[in-house]
């Protein structure tokens, strides 16, 4: 009776505090509409941006006679721009004269003496700045809460729905940033996870901004709420940050932070939101945690949307989180999976990483390149546990390492409404003593290989994880990952379709799940998946093991085949092994893309 009570009292707790989060969500704060002569003691206050705004601003961007610019706009007092002018992600100065309205979205707009707007100005997701009676000929609207949208081809599509707006509350609005704030923050730290419950992070943050410049720093404290809402040290931890950027487009960033957090293995597969929806809702944790205490500096070079070179040094300890009997709603009384062991010792960390986007859209990219690359050196003393089968720590004893992780992508669009997607991750053990068991790789599951369970063991000497001898002893470990180096390859075909059966009012572009008249547009999608991990030492005949400069035999890959439909935040698929007999199909669902 007592353990009821208690995980009772913990599902109410947790589901205030989740309450209290869903209410502090990004929201339109304070702003200010002015009436046509531009009267500001005849203000009124606004709330956050009504859906018909929303709709009106995009209808704008997309309109093929406006003038779009991205970034950073000024325009001189000379000149004239002769229509609609729409500034996304920038700060528009305007000295001259547009003969339409102007729109700037998710940027700052201010007006110079002798500057004039013969329609409406609206800014959404920034600030406005003019002389005391501004020439303007319509109405000025400001909002202060972000645009939130998504780009379909060369089009913006405004987030109205339910599961647009979950996927922008998912992540962090980066578009806000260049604001100068400053605030006392309560909010989740990554994922829900079955070694920490619902993290939470509180403390000050301060963002300034003075021209090209810009510094940010943070100062919070981490609470885990575990499997008891109690005040101890396992629940407790600690992350600082400290940067400084130089430049807008393109520049350099410096910074540090001392941090004490729970990490994530195999951070590559699957979204954040994914994975803490499925432990919350189903109690299946698709990742491994281990805990990192220490400190780190790193510079970056950064360029472009999304393009960024970045170098860090840091020092930290290591040691292994044991999983705990946090609260889930659906199959609440079936144990969580084994946290696996981790290597437990102080690390000194060179790491150096690289992202080179070229996608035109990085929500629903049909076209362009995505890399990330990350080299990463670890020179320490670990007590180890054994990395075929981790059941028992090992003497302390110096361990000095390399790996490397690649994510490469193409997008291709092959006409309107297809395109073509292509996508290769290459990952493992460079050189040096063998990999940590935190550092180590598998290829299984629903982002890597659908058709295939997640860490399911099919043989005496698995392929996907490199667990080898019993499948039962290797469940009993928590499934760990144990392969020192893998490949995937991922091939998809996606089609364009709309579902509309109430008629096509007010159509103003793509829309994704609407729900208010049953619209449902969105995208077909076929694939195909190969991969498979290995270990490196002299080959040996189960074909687990391969020499350092070879790559596992192409026959010996896993590979499934599979589709469904993808509606931008939303997706259904099935998949289907075909490298292996005996398998039934597995149905799934994403909360975004497949890559």
């Amino acid at each position: 009776m007592k353990t009821a009570m208690t995980r009772r009292g913990q599902a109410r707790m947790v589901l205030a505090m989740l309450g209290v989060m869903w209410t502090a969500l990004p929201c339109a704060t304070a702003s200010a509409q002015r009436d046509r002569d531009g009267d500001p003691e005849r203000a009124r206050r606004l709330g956050g941006v009504p859906r018909e705004v929303a709709l009106e601003v995009t209808a704008v961007w997309n309109d093929p006679a406006t003038r779009r610019v991205r970034g950073d706009f000024a325009l001189a007092p000379t000149d004239t721009v002769r229509g609609d002018l729409a500034v996304l992600g920038g700060r528009a100065r305007l000295a001259g004269v547009v003969t339409g309205q102007v729109v700037v979205l998710n940027g700052d707009a201010a007006l110079v003496d002798g500057a004039r707007i013969e329609r409406s100005l609206t800014v959404i997701g920034g600030a406005f700045d003019s002389p005391e009676r501004p020439n303007v000929g319509g109405e000025i609207r400001v909002w202060s809460a972000a645009y939130r949208y998504h780009e379909v081809g060369d089009t913006l599509v405004a987030d109205l729905d339910f599961f647009s707006r979950w996927s922008s509350w998912m992540r962090d609005d980066e578009r806000s940033s260049g604001r100068t704030r400053s605030d006392l923050l309560v909010t989740t730290a990554h994922t829900y996870n079955r070694v920490e419950g619902l993290p939470i992070y509180v403390g000050p943050r301060v963002r300034a901004r003075s021209g090209d410049t810009r510094v940010r720093a943070e100062v919070f404290g981490i609470f885990r709420t575990g499997d008891a809402l109690t005040w101890k040290r396992e629940n407790l931890g600690h992350r600082v940050l400290f940067e400084v950027r130089q430049g807008n487009s393109a520049g350099v960033a410096i910074g540090g932070r001392l941090f004490d957090e729970v990490d994530a293995v195999e951070k590559w597969q699957l979204t954040d939101s994914e994975v803490g929806l499925n432990a919350f809702l189903f109690t299946r944790d698709y990742r491994d945690y281990w805990q990192r205490h220490g400190g780190q500096g790193y510079v970056s070079l950064f360029a472009g949307r999304g393009s960024e070179l970045k170098a860090s040094y840091g020092e930290e300890r290591w040691s292994s989180r044991r999983a705990r009997n946090v609260l889930s709603i659906v199959n609440d009384k079936v144990p969580w999976r084994v946290n696996p062991l981790a290597e437990d010792g102080v690390m000194k960390l060179l790491t150096v990483s690289a992202t080179f986007d070229t996608r035109n859209s990085p929500k629903d990219p049909r076209a362009g390149w995505y890399l990330r690359g990350e080299y990463e050196h670890g020179d320490g003393t670990l007590a180890g546990v054994n990395t075929l089968l981790p059941t028992a720590p090992a003497p302390a004893s110096d361990a000095a390492y390399s790996r490397a992780l690649l994510d490469l992508r193409r997008y291709n669009r092959l006409g309107p409404n297809g395109s073509l997607n292509m996508r290769a991750v290459l990952g493992g053990w460079i050189d040096g003593d063998p990999l940590p068991a935190q550092r180590r790789f598998s290829v299984s599951g629903i982002d890597a290989l659908p058709g295939f369970d997640f860490r399911r063991q099919l043989s005496d000497t698995d392929v996907g994880t490199c667990a080898t001898g019993d499948e039962q002893a290797y469940a009993a470990l928590g499934r760990p990952a144990l392969c020192d180096r893998m490949a995937l390859l991922q091939i998809e075909w996606k089609g364009d379709f709309r579902v509309n059966l109430f008629g096509d009012d007010d159509d103003l572009g793509d829309r994704r799940w609407v729900f208010g008249r049953v619209k449902a547009d969105g995208a077909w999608v076929v694939f195909a998946n190969s991969g498979r991990g290995w270990l490196v030492g002299p080959r040996d005949s189960d074909n687990l093991f391969y020499p350092k400069g070879g790559v596992a035999d192409i026959k010996s890959w896993r590979t499934d085949l599979g589709g469904g439909f993808d509606f931008g935040n939303f997706g259904v698929y099935v998949a289907q092994a075909v490298s292996e007999s005996g398998l039934s199909p597995n149905v799934y669902m994403r909360l975004s893309r497949r890559f």
